[in-house]
């Protein structure tokens, strides 16, 4: 049997060694961790395995900025992580950036490619540091400091800390995936209830008595959006019909419409004689105090009484609604004052329109006119006085099917770009 010399021997139980601490580090490690636990576990095996005082783990926080932002996790340190001087972390980062390898300084005093870092004066003597490369790029370093006995950072433990390095960013690459995957289901989950709420705040059923029909529709573009639409009875004979566009979209402007409407229906059911210019002149105040000056919104707030067949109403800057006469024709409810929210102390003016029997009034959101094709041509308000010319007279489900389909089928494969929302009412 040939004989093993001590040096072959040395350099097998090193080799074994090696395995076994990359072993352990595969074992202890699982996707379900945070970074900060799974940085913890690397340290940790590595301090075990090369003789080091202090370990770090710098992590670039967004690679992709002309300055990046990185994170510091150390072990072995008596003092908190920002008692390592941030340019240290800088310098270090800074050579592993451009040079891309494994650094290994035996003795800080007399290597020459961080002169003027002041290495002894914090208590450095000696460094090894590994990139941290990931699909993705580099998105750090692996450092130990201050190797414990009298020879330097050798050529094994470059060789260990190098593979421990790479297999570090694939994981911390794939946990920091992993997180951003558990952070996006649950804000899909968030927005899901958002959505479930603002849906819970729009009507629940169209309104139809022997006086008038009034339908509502809402398809916001993302999850929640910012516009609504609203229809109640405020007496025997008169019905509000009421529809609104915040500026933006998602959950803030969705919570400003929920508002918007909630201010609306509580102080005309409260109190059914408020008066529309009053009542606009309400909202605007609470909103000019509750948000930013880009925070606004369009409004078009109307009362129909059956027994005169009249429509008062007040335009706060929105699309003027569309009334399609029994006969076809078909004209714009005009009259407009500003947006709510923009400025304080507006006075709004009321406006009036008489209906006829079989009239239908079309109250719609910019989302309709401003659909877009493919080619970036919008859909626009001839096309729509077309569309309700052709459905005049038709059932308020058949014209609103056929919108929506028309609507669906001019984007064509584009998404859409904002939230369609539109209410129609018919006299009887």
């Amino acid at each position: 049997m040939p004989s093993i010399s001590d040096q072959d021997l040395s350099r097998l139980r090193a080799n074994v060694e090696e395995l076994s601490a990359l072993n352990e580090i595969a074992v202890a490690i699982n996707l379900s961790m945070s970074v900060e636990h799974i940085t913890k576990i690397i340290l940790d095996k590595c301090l075990l395995r090369v003789p080091a005082s202090q370990g770090a783990v710098f992590l670039l926080e967004d690679a992709s900025g002309d300055v990046p932002i990185f994170h510091t996790f150390l072990r072995e340190i008596s003092a908190s992580a920002d008692d390592l001087p941030l340019h240290l972390n800088w310098t270090l980062l800074g050579w592993i950036i451009k040079n891309r390898q494994i650094l290994a300084i035996n003795d800080t005093a007399t290597d020459g490619r961080f002169q003027g870092l002041d290495f002894k004066g914090i208590g450095i003597n000696s460094v090894l540091a590994a990139p941290l490369i990931a699909q993705s790029g580099l998105i750090g370093a692996l450092v130990l400091f201050n190797k414990k006995t009298a020879v330097g950072f050798t050529s094994e433990e470059k060789r260990f800390l190098g593979i421990v390095g790479s297999q570090t960013a694939k994981v911390i690459e794939n946990a920091r995936l992993f997180e951003k995957e558990r952070k996006l289901l649950a804000l899909e989950e968030e927005m899901k209830v958002a959505r479930s709420i603002q849906k819970y705040y729009l009507p629940r059923s169209n309104l139809r008595t022997e006086h008038w029909e009034i339908l509502g529709y809402n398809q916001p573009a993302k999850e929640v959006g910012g516009d609504y639409y609203d229809m109640f009875r405020i007496s025997e004979d008169e019905v509000v019909i009421s529809i609104g566009d915040v500026a933006g979209k998602g959950i803030p402007a969705a919570l400003l419409a929920s508002e918007a409407q909630a201010v609306i229906r509580s102080l005309l059911q409260h109190n059914p004689k408020t008066s529309l210019t009053d009542l606009t002149r309400s909202l605007n105040k609470l909103f000019v105090e509750m948000t930013s000056p880009e925070q606004y919104i369009t409004a078009f707030m109307a009362v129909y009484n059956s027994q005169s067949g009249f429509l008062n109403y007040v335009n706060a800057g929105h699309n003027q609604p569309l009334l399609i006469h029994r006969d076809g024709r078909i004209k714009n409810l005009e009259g407009s004052n500003l947006v709510v929210g923009a400025v304080s102390d507006v006075d709004y003016s009321l406006q009036g329109q008489k209906l006829d029997r079989g009239d239908t009034l079309l109250l719609y959101t910019d989302g309709i006119t401003e659909n877009f094709d493919p080619q970036g041509e919008e859909y626009g308000e001839g096309r729509l006085r077309e569309l309700l010319y052709r459905q005049n007279g038709m059932p308020l489900e058949v014209i609103r099917d056929e919108l929506i389909a028309q609507l669906t089928a001019f984007r064509k494969d584009s998404s859409q770009p904002d939230d369609i929302t539109f209410l129609t009412l018919r006299t009887q």
